[in-house]
């Protein structure tokens, strides 16, 4: 059977080896174990504590149902193999991770999500979401095959920066910040050195299915500068307002949300403030619209329709952030930036929307400036 025999084998549900269908589950279930970890943490920041137990586990459902789901679509034929690993390593890891708590003496905060209920929910939702995911519908409806190659990419490039987001603040983000005993020192060369490589694999990306330089839309204009900063200063009250709408409701600091415990580390000397503006308000806007407003909403763009297109890319953009932050807090507040930035990008292109995203978020900086050193 040569390439393409094979290629469409899989893509129906053709018969795939053992080997590989354990290396799925393998692979689901690890995904699943860290998303699930920390939708959990982010719901255990938002609950109250009346309910946050039963948010946690709900979590586990919410992590599980798009695991099972896209095994099912991607392994058709074949879906329990794959899903019962993925979901039963979840499962085991959940309820050994309560064992652990008990084994130490420490009591279990969350008994629902590390017992044997998160056990049931990661197994059964998994398996249940691959039955559905291998209905021939419903994969035919889902399968990647069905999309245009620009969508794929614009896909690709979201999910591959959130990767490459995740690694770096991971890997050098956490040896920096142990090395100097500042978290947030940390995620600041974190973000220094791993932005500018997740926005150089989004170019390449893009450059594959056809979106080059010049549909990046870049044109700096005074006019268009002007609009930017325009637009960025409505932009950033209507992101402090629904901030505080977000913490009147909730009862959240909107500050302590965005930057959690990073706060105090601040304080260490104004180099680390000087670092915090220059990763935050340059390097971030900088990147972050080469990647998401130029390749990802351009790919969107362009193999849908402006809304929908505009519309995915915020709400991927707001995901990656809910993700990487560990905060659902922070939901509203970026998803009026994400759509704000889409929407002066359609309308003036990507230097106007970078003056927007800079502007906000050199405005988070100097309040941020007022509170610790004020």
């Amino acid at each position: 059977m040569g390439l393409e025999g094979r290629g469409d084998a899989e893509t129906t549900g053709g018969s795939v080896s053992p080997v590989r269908l354990f290396g799925a589950g393998v692979g689901a279930s690890l995904v699943g174990i860290v998303a699930t970890i920390v939708v959990a943490a982010s719901a255990s920041n938002v609950l109250s504590d009346a309910i946050v137990d039963a948010g946690t586990l709900t979590a586990v459902a919410v992590v599980a149902l798009p695991v099972g789901l896209a095994l099912g679509v991607r392994y058709r034929r074949q879906w329990p193999w794959p899903a019962l690993v993925a979901g039963g390593l979840t499962g085991v890891f959940l309820f050994v991770r309560g064992q652990v708590f008990l084994a130490q003496g420490d009591p279990v905060s969350y008994p629902l999500l590390f017992g044997l209920p998160g056990t049931a929910v990661a197994v059964g939702v998994t398996l249940g979401a691959g039955w559905i995911g291998a209905r021939p519908r419903v994969s035919r409806a889902l399968s990647p095959s069905q999309l245009s190659p620009l969508a794929r990419a614009g896909l690709i490039v979201a999910g591959g920066w959130t990767v490459i987001e995740l690694l770096f603040g991971v890997g050098l983000g956490a040896t920096v910040g142990t090395t100097l005993d500042n978290t947030f020192v940390g995620a600041l060369v974190a973000t220094v050195v791993g932005f500018p490589v997740a926005a150089l694999f989004a170019v390449r990306a893009g450059r594959r299915v056809g979106i080059d330089r010049e549909k990046w839309d870049y044109r700096t204009t005074g006019r268009i500068v002007g609009a930017g900063i325009a637009a960025g200063v409505v932009t950033t009250l209507a992101v402090q307002g629904v901030g505080l709408l977000v913490a009147s409701l909730t009862g959240t600091d909107t500050t302590v949300a965005a930057f959690g415990f990073l706060l105090t580390d601040l304080e260490a000397g104004l180099w680390v403030f000087a670092l915090f503006a220059f990763a935050h308000g340059i390097v971030a806007p900088v990147t972050e619209e080469l990647a998401w407003r130029s390749v990802v909403q351009s790919a969107l763009v362009e193999a849908w329709e402006p809304a929908v297109g505009i519309a995915v890319t915020a709400i991927l953009f707001t995901a990656k952030h809910a993700v990487l932050d560990a905060s659902l807090a922070r939901v509203p507040t970026v998803l009026v930036l994400a759509a704000a930035l889409g929407l002066v990008r359609h309308r003036w292109g990507t230097t106007a929307s970078t003056v927007v995203h800079a502007v906000v978020n050199l405005a988070s900086v100097a309040g941020l400036a007022l509170l610790v050193y004020g």
